[in-house]
């Protein structure tokens, strides 16, 4: 199984020009494959790789790159081509492939060969790059270092102006221990997660605390002239902002998942169309900020890892019904108390949260209908009934 791992790179100046370079090179190199493409009367991915000789011979820039990543982009070329003709399987509309553009060209790619890190170092070890040089990366304790052969490394550049290696290999992950445990897990926006143990985790809401810095960012970038420093600068501070909003719901939903793929053997989860539920311009904020599709995410493919197993449930009135005798108790969203005539009365996402894992389990709960039936006596149609009867 492969696996990815994401280190902090350091380059000099020197280092950070050729890395600029590079990246700039293989954007061309995309674009004129897509221009050749565009003009070729049959899609040959062979021939199309092909031209980069030709490219070669009139831009002598191209051969100070490595040979494997501008061949790389051919590869990219063609797979961003079968996604589009994917979408288009699936009823979406789509268009051609783009150019891309300054500032739109982000990452390239050592495949195979042309790369090497160093066992030497504690915390930090040396990248090698063909035709770059060697360059400081931070790969933090022993065991963040990949230990499978690497495959690939992708090289990227972050709007903070930050380069990271993101290294791909097959390494083989222990199998965690056995706990026997069961659990469901109910998504909220008052509470991030309640599970069937009860236990809860508030929503951190990063994006409401952040809120007026992001507003005021955004005002200062908006009076700088197109074109100058200081728009540059304020378009900075504002990317670092938002990236350090990325990181906080990365690190809560990296942390949370570690926790239910640790202490659960099964997992069972609403599988929610949020797309459907940001329609809702109320919540749509709240809904967006809580990134339930990162933590889900990300529980998935640790779950793969190990023998682990995770469910994803039918969110079909998990909030109404109830998890102990299957009624119906509708609530509004202000009700955040589960009350049924069965005696349960217990918090609705714990309730609901109970219920996702009977669903997970295959459990199935009694339904129930409604029935027509008479209208009951009063106590003095009683009586009178009574009294005939006495009579007769």
């Amino acid at each position: 199984m492969k696996t990815t791992f994401k280190f902090r790179l350091y380059p000099n100046k020197e280092q950070s020009q050729r890395l600029e370079f590079t990246l700039d090179k293989c954007k061309f190199t995309y674009n004129q494959l897509l221009d050749f493409l565009n003009k070729s009367k049959k899609i040959d991915k062979n021939k199309n790789q092909h031209h980069i000789l030709k490219l070669k011979k009139e831009n002598e820039g191209l051969n100070e790159v490595y040979s494997k990543v501008l061949q790389y982009e051919n590869y990219r070329l063609f797979s961003n081509l079968k996604a589009l003709a994917q979408s288009k399987k699936r009823g979406r509309i789509v268009g051609k492939l783009r150019f891309k553009g300054k500032g739109w060209f982000k990452t390239f790619s050592y495949n195979q060969s042309g790369f090497n890190i160093s066992d030497e170092g504690k915390r930090y070890t040396i990248l090698h790059l063909s035709k770059i040089g060697n360059i400081r990366m931070r790969i933090g304790n022993k065991q963040n270092r990949p230990k499978g052969e690497i495959k690939q490394i992708t090289i990227k550049k972050t709007k903070t102006n930050k380069w990271f290696a993101f290294v791909i290999s097959d390494e083989k992950f222990k199998k965690l221990k056995k706990t026997h445990k069961k659990v469901g897990i109910d998504l909220g926006l008052e509470n991030y997660v309640y599970d069937s143990d009860g236990n809860h985790f508030d929503s951190p809401k990063y994006l409401r605390e952040s809120e007026d810095r992001l507003k005021w960012l955004h005002r200062e970038l908006s009076r700088k002239k197109k074109g100058s420093n200081n728009r540059q600068k304020a378009k900075l501070r504002l990317n670092i902002k938002e990236e350090h909003l990325k990181n906080q719901r990365i690190d809560f939903c990296h942390k949370l998942s570690n926790y239910y793929v640790k202490n659960y053997d099964f997992i069972a989860v609403e599988d929610l169309q949020i797309p459907n539920m940001v329609q809702n311009h109320h919540l749509s904020k709240s809904i967006l900020d809580s990134s339930w599709s990162c933590f889900t995410q990300f529980m998935s493919y640790k779950v793969e890892r190990t023998d682990k197993k995770l469910v994803w449930v039918n969110p079909n009135n998990t909030s109404q019904i109830c998890s102990s005798c299957g009624r119906l108790v509708k609530k509004t969203l202000a009700t955040r108390k589960h009350k049924c005539i069965c005696g349960l009365n217990i918090h609705r996402d714990y309730n609901s949260a109970i219920l996702i894992l009977n669903r997970g389990i295959g459990k199935e709960l009694p339904k129930y209908t409604l029935v027509e039936t008479k209208p009951l006596l009063g106590n003095e149609q009683v009586m009178v009934r009574e009294t005939r009867s006495h009579l007769r």
